[in-house]
């Protein structure tokens, strides 16, 4: 009975230890979508569980019949984009010399205008083209993506969508200088996030290890039972 119980505690032991490893290692990238205003909807990227990106390079996809990409803004400094409209395809690529991205939380929010289209969903996804940590190793990611829901009614505002992105485009040509002064800002965005995003990830985990913890409970007192039962017979 022994030699039992101790087979059955290596064996949750490791498949606790193979959870930690995995939920440590792979980074999870989430798209929502939140609810349109004024035929405008905005789609917010989210990190979670980061050890560590020195170098990457993805594609944001989107149906450009349906919706258009109006803006973006990145909430972390490293990432530099290229904008295929036609194609629905928003290029991003990330490298940061100095040090590694490590925080979690809020990467970026996009910015899209709703056209004319009976259409009731407008999916968005993400396409990696790489993900490399400091010693140029291929890191484990997991991605969900996300549906913009189409209001009924749409109508095109073209004007609108040149404007917005006009003007987005004015902030995003900031001066260097204005970059560094609001980089330490940044910084201390992004730290404050982690916590945030973060804390969903270790309740699931504390989910998780109690029931395995109740389950190791009622088998440890399954075998004394049956241990003692089986001297009371002698």
């Amino acid at each position: 009975m022994k030699k039992i119980f101790a087979i059955i505690t290596f064996i949750t032991l490791s498949i606790l230890s193979s959870f930690s490893a995995l939920a440590d290692d792979e980074i999870r990238f989430t798209l929502s979508a939140e609810e349109p205003e004024n035929n405008t909807a905005e789609v917010v990227l989210v990190c979670d569980r980061n050890p560590g990106i020195s170098e990457g390079e993805f594609n944001i996809l989107y149906n450009s019949s349906i919706i258009s990409l109006s803006g973006y803004d990145f909430a972390i400094d490293g990432f530099s984009t290229e904008e295929f409209a036609d194609e629905g395809r928003m290029n991003v690529k990330f490298s940061k010399s100095d040090n590694d991205l490590s925080a979690g939380g809020k990467i970026c929010s996009l910015m899209f205008d709703i056209k004319n289209s009976d259409e009731k969903l407008a999916g968005v996804t993400i396409e990696f083209a790489s993900l490399k940590d400091s010693d140029g190793n291929e890191l484990s990611r997991l991605v969900e993506s996300c549906e913009i829901s189409i209001p009924e009614g749409i109508e095109e505002n073209s004007d609108e969508s040149s404007d917005s992105k006009s003007d987005i485009n004015e902030d995003n040509a900031k001066s260097e200088t204005d970059k560094e002064a609001e980089s330490e800002n940044t910084d201390s965005e992004a730290d404050e996030a982690i916590s945030n995003s973060v804390e969903g990830e270790s309740d699931i985990a504390g989910t998780v290890l109690l029931i395995i913890g109740g389950i190791m409970i009622v088998v440890g007192l399954s075998v004394l039972f049956l241990n003692f039962k089986a001297k009371n017979k002698k």
